[in-house]
């Protein structure tokens, strides 16, 4: 009777087996992440001059993330219309995760970590031009293999999905340009072999060429005039320009067809061993704005015709740099901790954020401008809030009623006269019958003037 039972039990199992597959010893090497434990960004504000005070704090939050490998990239796809926004961030040893992105503060979020466990070649250093996330944020792709490949890697669940070949060396960084309708975009890579390759992202297939199976795929173009490994480079297809930086070289622009169209060159004072050389960080607008950062420290900014528009130097080394929407100022993030703002068209600064404990690695801005996300070397991430609007000449706050408009401190000694004093008052007589409210002029003890203006 027993054998008769031991017997119908196996068969039932294999039955099992054969229609369910086999469980395996081990279904996770790593602890599933409890419920709620993600970054909990939301967005602070609707509209652009209506702010509470807890928004208005330099600082929102702080996540620490329970690896302590320096997070090297960020990027913040947070449209409201994608099906995840998500704000995602990956580590120096290639560890990923994708933090979702809620409007309401009252939302859960969710998150979920995976590792990409191929090794990068061992004289790569992970930096953020190592990794570019579709506008999705359902792919991630990743460059520095040994084998001259770069790859495409789901999101979701860490499966390898694409290996694109084109490079003759380790291919050293990417670039991503904006997306257009449906998700098509364009992936640069730049490699060793001192060249730029142009590739199509098809954003109905999720794969680098037009062939359906991903296999072979071919790039819209091949960029030279280089003589030394790629550093850094970007790409605006509004623009239909490709800019690139080189390890001992200058930066050269490119058309999207492969043709050089000019070289970044630095002003006649910084010509020699110090000049534009050695280009590390690349950031473009679609205004016309290209923004470099050198290795000696030197920041420039040229247009896309190769005129030197400003330069800046910093003791900060910095690692990361973002540009606002509209190309009008710049953020950037070192090793000293501190998000800097700066005006684009002259590198005026204009506000620096609270210093952090640890170095700023990487860094990204939300879909609506008001929240920057900093990766740090901690391995943790800080969210600051942002505000562009109040270095805005439009949205400078206006003066109230009743306080002073005007003050003239220096003033002349015929100013003083009481003949000028008298015509000054008529003057403003004037102004009062045709305004809807009041001007007022007095002048102080020690020769001021001020004036006010009150609601009529």
């Amino acid at each position: 009777m027993y054998s008769l039972l031991a017997h119908s039990q196996c068969k039932a199992v294999e039955a099992q087996i054969r229609s369910f597959g086999q469980t395996p010893s081990q279904l996770l090497i790593e602890p599933h992440p409890p419920r709620s434990s993600a970054m909990q960004v939301y967005l602070l504000l609707q509209s652009p001059l209506m702010f509470t005070e807890q928004a208005q704090q330099d600082v929102i939050m702080v996540l620490k993330f329970p690896s302590n490998s320096p997070v090297t990239h960020v990027a913040a796809n947070t449209q409201p219309g994608l099906a995840t926004p998500a704000v995602i961030t990956v580590t120096a040893n290639r560890l990923f995760a994708v933090n979702k992105w809620h409007s309401l503060p009252a939302s859960n979020t969710g998150m979920h970590r995976r590792q990409i466990t191929d090794l990068l070649d061992q004289s790569i250093q992970v930096h953020s031009q190592c990794f570019v996330i579709t506008s999705d944020n359902r792919y991630i792709l990743v460059c520095g293999f040994w084998d001259k490949s770069f790859r495409v890697y789901s999101t979701d669940s860490g499966k390898l999905m694409q290996v694109v070949f084109g490079h003759w060396d380790v291919v050293t960084c990417l670039a991503r340009s904006e997306s257009y309708i449906g998700g098509n975009c364009y992936i640069l890579s730049g490699s060793r072999d001192a060249t730029l390759l142009l590739w199509y992202w098809n954003g109905k297939t999720n794969i680098i060429g037009d062939n359906p199976r991903g296999d072979f795929a071919t790039p819209r173009a091949v960029l030279t005039g280089h003589d030394y490994e790629i550093t850094c480079a970007a790409i605006c297809a509004e623009l239909g320009l490709v800019i690139s930086g080189s390890k001992e070289g200058p930066c050269l622009i490119h058309s999207m067809n492969g043709d050089l169209l000019r070289t970044l060159e630095g002003p006649e004072r910084l010509q020699g061993p110090e000049s534009c050389l050695k280009p590390k960080l690349i950031q473009a607008s679609r205004e016309g704005h290209c923004v470099i950062y050198y290795e000696n420290g030197l920041f420039c900014v040229f247009s896309v015709n190769g005129r030197l528009q400003a330069t800046m130097e910093t003791d900060d080394k910095i690692r990361a740099i973002q540009l606002s929407r509209d190309g009008q100022y710049l953020l950037t993030g070192g090793d000293n901790g501190v998000v800097m703002v700066w005006q684009v068209w002259d590198l005026k600064r204009l506000f620096a954020y609270p210093g952090c404990d640890a170095g700023i690695r990487s860094m990204a801005l939300s879909y609506d401008q008001r929240c920057i996300m900093t990766g740090m070397a901690s391995g943790s991430i800080v969210v600051f809030y942002n505000d562009f609007n109040r270095w805005h000449h439009e949205y400078q706050t206006s003066p109230s009623v009743g306080k002073d408009i005007f003050t003239f401190s220096s003033v002349s000694r015929s100013v003083k006269t009481p003949p000028f004093w008298t015509a000054l008052q008529q003057l403003v007589a004037l102004l009062n019958e045709s305004a809807a409210g009041s001007l007022t002029l007095e002048k102080g003890v020690d020769g001021t003037l001020v004036v006010r203006i009150e609601s009529g």
